[in-house]
């Protein structure tokens, strides 16, 4: 009774609202980041240099990631089902949709790369290319990332400040 009370709370929405708001958009940002900053910074320097600077923000960036996408959803998803506001239904699930994309495409390159750092692969073997192209192409995959990220940020703010969204409890 008491979780029910809170859970339909007018301040208990807000708050979902702005914790899925500000979760999308600080996974966007660090995925922006990523692809605008980090990757140029890795590429400018020797390719067995980057290595271990990428995999130590992989590591450290990886948690973050997981934890904002989950909390973006476990905000999102029950401020739908309070307003049925469907753009809280759709970038959540953008978010959610971000795990099985990584692990399909971008998980390989991931186990690729750190594989070539602990010593099990030389970056030059088989179709994988050398780290060069692996750095290029995980960048590339992860900009897949990017997109998804910044069209739930998109949809979750025009749903929290269009006009429809602010008259529909009216």
């Amino acid at each position: 009774m008491l979780l029910q009370q809170i859970f339909n709370s007018s301040s208990s929405l807000v708050s979902a609202k702005i914790l899925t708001v500000a979760s999308i958009g600080l996974f966007a940002g660090q995925a922006l980041a990523y692809n605008a900053i980090i990757m140029p910074a890795l590429r400018s320097v020797s390719p067995e240099t980057a290595l271990p600077i990428w995999a130590k923000s992989y590591a450290i960036g990886k948690n973050m990631q997981v934890c904002l996408i989950l909390t973006s959803v476990l905000a999102g998803l029950p401020v739908y089902h309070r307003t049925q506001n469907v753009f809280f239904l759709i970038g959540p699930l953008m978010m959610a949709s971000i795990i099985p994309f990584t692990m399909a495409f971008i998980m390989p390159v991931n186990h690729t790369l750190l594989d070539i750092l602990d010593g099990k692969g030389d970056g030059k073997k088989g179709g994988a290319g050398n780290l060069s192209v692996l750095y290029n192409k995980w960048d590339l995959l992860h900009f897949g990332r990017t997109v998804l990220s910044l069209g739930a940020l998109g949809l979750t703010l025009y749903g929290s400040f269009s006009r429809h969204a602010l008259t529909m409890f009216n």
